[in-house]
C-alpha cells in the first residue's frame, strides 16, 4: 500500500508535535524536581552547624564537692541540628595530695571514661487507653517519649560507657587500693541555663551505673612506724562485683558555643511540626468550606428549600451532613443542660463543679422523674396525633367514597338520557330496512 504525500505530511506533523510536547513536559518536570531538591538543600544548609558549635566542655560539681578535680569534653557526631548522637570523654584525678595532718584519711582516685550518647526530646501525648491493663498503661505513660506536658527545652539522653580507674580509699582502720574496669549505662538530661551572645552554659543532670571488674589490696596504717602494711588474707585478685554499682552522679555545667536547646532536634519532633502544619492547613480549609456551606444553606432556606445538595460538591455535602449532626448534638446538649438547670433550681441547688454526692444523687433522681414525665407527655401527644391522623384519614376516605358514588350516579343519569334517542333511531332504521324488503318482494311478484 502506497501512502499519499499528504498523509505523510500529516503523520510527520503530528509526530513532531508530540515530540515537542513531550520535550516541554520533560523540561517542566525537570525544573520542578530541581526546585524541590534546591529547596531541600536550602533547608539542609540552614540546619548545618559549624565545627566549633559541635563541641562542649563540662565539669561536674559533685566531684568538686568531693575535692576531685575533673573535666570532660563532648563532640557531636553529626553537623546538623537534627544530629542526636555524641561521643564524650571525662577525666577525674586526685592522687597523692599533700596534707599537713596525720594521713589516717586517704581519698585518692583516678578515673577515665569514654561515653556514647543518644539524645531525644519528649512530645505531646495524644491520650491513654481507657480500661487498659497495667502493662499497657506503663507503656503509654512511662516507657515512651510522649508526655502530658512535654518540655521542649530539655534534651534527654541515654548512653553507654566504659571506664578505667585506680583508687586508694581509707576512711576507717583499713583501706583498699586497686584498679577497676567497668561498663554500664548513663541517663539524664541537659537544658539551657545561661547564654550571652554566642556563649552558653547548660545544666546537665544525670547518673551512671554498671558492672565493675576490680582487684585490690587491703592495708592498714601503722602510726608508730608511719607505714601501711598489707593484709594478705583480705586482698582479692581480679573479680566481677556481683551487683551493679553507681559509678557517677552528675550535676554538671557544660560550656557550649551553641546551646543544647538549639541542637539535638529529633526527626520525630520535625514530623510532629509537619503534622501540626498539615492539621492547621486542613482546619483552615474546613473552616472556609463551612463558611461557604453556611452561606449557601442560608440562601437556599430563604428560597424555601431545605437541602442544598445540587449546589455542593461531594466533599462539601459530606461536611454539611456532619454540620447538621453537630448542630443536633449541640441542641440536644443545650436542652439537657437547660433541663438540668431547671431541676437544680427547683431543688434549690446551685450548679457548680463542687457538688456533693447527695446533691448529685438528688439531681439525678429528679432528672429521671422529669424525663419520665416528659416521655409520658410526648407519648400522649403522639397518640393524640395518631388518633387525629387516623380520623382525618377516615374522613378523607369517606369523602372520597361519597364523591365517587356521586360521580357514578351522575354518569348513570347521563347514560340514560343518551340511550333513549339511540334506541328510537335503531328502531327506525330497522323499520326502514323491513319496508325495503317488502317492496322488493312486491316487485318480484
Amino acid at each position: 500500500m502506497i501512502l499519499s504525500q499528504e498523509y505523510k505530511k500529516k503523520h510527520y506533523f503530528f509526530l513532531s508535535r508530540k515530540l515537542v510536547v513531550c520535550f516541554l513536559i520533560s523540561i517542566t518536570l525537570n525544573n520542578t524536581y530541581a526546585q524541590v531538591q534546591r529547596g531541600k538543600k536550602d533547608d539542609a544548609k540552614a540546619e548545618l552547624i559549624s565545627f566549633k558549635d559541635r563541641w562542649g566542655i563540662k565539669t561536674n560539681a559533685v566531684d568538686w564537692l568531693l575535692t576531685v578535680p575533673n573535666i570532660g569534653v563532648e563532640f557531636d557526631l553529626g553537623n546538623t541540628i537534627r544530629n542526636k548522637r555524641t561521643i564524650g570523654a571525662n577525666i577525674k584525678w586526685n592522687w597523692n595530695t599533700s596534707q599537713k595532718y596525720t594521713p589516717s584519711l586517704i581519698f585518692n582516685v583516678f578515673d577515665a571514661r569514654v561515653e556514647w550518647r543518644q539524645y531525644f526530646r519528649t512530645r505531646k501525648r495524644g491520650g491513654v487507653t481507657k480500661d487498659a491493663n497495667l502493662m499497657t498503661r506503663l507503656k503509654e505513660t512511662v516507657f515512651t517519649t510522649q508526655r502530658k506536658n512535654p518540655r521542649q527545652e530539655r534534651a534527654y539522653y541515654w548512653g553507654v560507657y566504659v571506664n578505667a580507674a585506680s583508687y586508694n580509699f581509707k576512711i576507717g582502720k583499713e583501706g583498699k587500693q586497686g584498679n577497676a574496669y567497668g561498663a554500664g549505662i548513663s541517663v539524664g538530661y541537659t537544658a539551657p541555663l545561661y547564654g550571652y551572645r554566642n556563649n552558653y552554659i547548660d545544666l546537665e543532670l544525670g547518673g551512671s551505673a554498671g558492672l565493675l571488674y576490680t582487684s585490690y589490696d587491703v592495708y592498714t596504717h601503722d602510726a608508730e612506724s608511719d607505714c601501711y602494711p598489707r593484709i594478705a588474707e583480705k586482698c582479692k585478685s581480679g573479680h566481677i562485683v556481683p551487683f551493679p554499682l553507681i559509678t557517677d552522679l552528675r550535676v554538671a555545667f557544660v560550656y557550649r558555643f551553641m546551646s543544647a536547646g538549639s541542637k539535638y532536634k529529633e526527626s520525630v519532633y520535625r514530623r510532629v511540626q509537619i503534622r501540626d502544619f498539615a492539621r492547621q492547613a486542613l482546619n483552615e480549609k474546613i473552616n472556609k468550606m463551612r463558611e461557604r456551606i453556611d452561606s449557601i444553606d442560608n440562601a437556599v432556606r430563604k428560597q424555601g428549600f431545605s437541602r442544598p445538595d445540587s449546589l455542593l460538591t461531594k466533599e462539601e455535602l459530606k461536611q454539611w451532613k456532619l454540620m447538621q449532626q453537630e448542630r443536633k448534638e449541640l441542641a440536644l446538649k443545650e436542652a439537657t443542660d437547660k433541663l438540668r438547670k431547671q431541676v437544680a433550681d427547683s431543688l434549690g441547688i446551685q450548679l457548680s463543679d463542687t457538688l456533693t454526692s447527695e446533691q448529685e444523687k438528688a439531681i439525678r433522681k429528679a432528672l429521671k422523674v422529669r424525663e419520665d414525665q416528659l416521655k409520658q407527655k410526648a407519648e400522649t401527644q403522639d397518640s393524640a396525633k395518631r388518633g387525629k391522623r387516623a380520623a382525618n384519614a377516615k374522613k378523607a376516605k369517606l369523602h372520597t367514597k361519597e364523591k365517587k358514588e356521586k360521580k357514578d350516579k351522575d354518569s348513570g343519569k347521563n347514560r340514560k338520557k343518551d340511550g333513549k334517542p339511540e334506541a328510537e333511531a335503531a328502531n327506525k332504521e330497522k323499520g326502514d330496512a323491513s319496508g325495503e324488503e317488502d317492496d322488493e318482494k312486491e316487485d318480484k311478484g
